[in-house]
């Protein structure tokens, strides 16, 4: 429990750096900074993003609170997680040496291969426990898109080198990517985590659409891929498989909303703050499966898929809406943050309302593009919607520094009275 507490502490230092390096990303945008390289920049902050906060929490949250002690206590898994860490923080480091691009692609080649080993290990250490089939189907699932991930990565390491300027190519491989991750690992890791919790709270019936809808959004992924290659006059079987991929992304939803009043009822009794969070965290899932299943049609996907503020919007809402939120309201629900602290309300409190700010920016000024219309000012919004994120995460990691000296007087006055 400690070695789990001491990795989520990292993995929220990790989220206020995120913040940070989101915070000089747009001030570059606005500011000359003739010192910062934006486009390395935007590299670094991208893969630590994904790295050293979201994959390493998953990592983390799977190993703990999936495995049992035995296992979760393997020398493997601390190797693996510092692993992780040094190679996020690697990418950190490169920041003053822009002009040395290829350190970047050392060090995502080694934290790639990393998750490859974390994945053979995890699985062969899952199939032994006794969790639920959904739980396994779900996390294996989200393992393997993690590792099917890398192709997108190879062929754009491939491109670089090679100088090409196949647009097509280029753009589908970083899609690819960014599906896999958002759509196949960070969202199938997320409900691996929220099941794992839930299964024993609830009915055999309940339980078993659960696993009926875990499966069907499993297998969803990869036909939904092809959502993303639509932008370039698709032949038609590219176009086939994006319709299947559709379907199943609404019949996946369908299933979902349907139980979602009964998987709510375990968390009756929480805190509205926390009733609030996981709230916004749900909505965003079930947003982007709909905004996602209609891309299919060519006059919403077309401008979608050619409209940088667009993509950006939608990521964040995935990213932040969902994943982050998801995490934060596990971590509060566990017991890592401590919810009677009123330092921990108000951290949620803000960095909530910024991730809600900061969405509704980016979807105006992805509309305004759509629209051939702009406002100077939304730079300048953004800038302040950044700021404000970056602040909240550091609110949440003094409540976790709160919550942890609350809980170690909490086991020291007993002792002394």
């Amino acid at each position: 429990m400690k070695t789990r507490g001491f990795w989520v502490s990292f993995c929220l230092i990790n989220l206020c750096v995120v913040a940070l390096l989101g915070v000089i990303l747009r001030s570059k945008m606005l500011f000359e900074l003739p010192s910062i390289d934006y486009n390395h920049l935007l590299k670094v902050h991208s893969n630590f993003a994904f790295g050293a906060w979201v994959s390493l929490a998953l990592m983390v949250l799977f190993t703990k609170d999936i495995l049992t002690e035995v296992q979760r206590d393997k020398n493997i898994y601390r190797i693996i997680f510092w692993g992780i860490f040094a190679c996020c923080w690697g990418l950190v480091l490169t920041l003053p040496f822009a002009k040395y691009a290829n350190y970047i692609s050392y060090i995502s080649t080694a934290f790639i291969f990393i998750t490859y080993l974390f994945f053979f290990v995890f699985i062969n250490d899952v199939r032994k426990t006794s969790a639920s089939k959904t739980t396994k189907v779900l996390a294996i699932s989200a393992l393997s898109y993690l590792v099917l991930s890398s192709a997108g990565t190879f062929m754009l390491a491939y491109l670089f080198a090679t100088k090409s300027l196949n647009a097509v190519l280029y753009r589908d491989a970083l899609f690819s990517y960014l599906h896999l991750m958002y759509n196949g690992f960070f969202t199938l890791g997320v409900f691996a985590l929220l099941f794992h919790r839930l299964e024993s709270k609830l009915s055999v019936s309940a339980n078993k659409n659960i696993f009926n809808f875990s499966v069907l959004l499993s297998i969803s992924v990869i036909p939904s891929m092809f959502l993303s290659y639509h932008w370039h006059d698709p032949s038609n079987f590219i176009h086939a498989v994006a319709y299947l991929g559709s379907s199943l992304l609404l019949l996946s939803l369908a299933l979902f909303i349907r139980f979602l009043v009964v998987m709510a009822k375990p968390f009756k009794h929480v805190s509205r703050i926390l009733k609030f969070v996981g709230f916004l965290s749900i909505g965003s899932f079930v947003l982007k499966m709909f905004l996602q299943s209609f891309t299919i049609f060519n006059v919403i996907g077309n401008p979608i898929f050619g409209d940088r503020p667009m993509i950006m919007g939608f990521l964040h809402l995935v990213f932040l809406g969902f994943v982050t939120l998801f995490l934060l309201a596990y971590f509060t629900q566990t017991g890592i943050l401590n919810l009677k602290l009123l330092i921990t309300k108000i951290a949620l409190g803000i960095f909530t309302m910024g991730i809600i700010i900061n969405l509704a920016l980016l979807f105006i000024q992805g509309i305004g593009a759509l629209f051939m219309k702009s406002n100077a000012n939304l730079p300048w919004m953004l800038w302040g919607a950044g700021l404000w994120l970056f602040i909240g995460a550091f609110l949440v990691n003094i409540a976790r520094l709160s919550s942890i000296i609350s809980y170690n007087k909490a086991k020291i006055l007993p002792k002394s009275t």
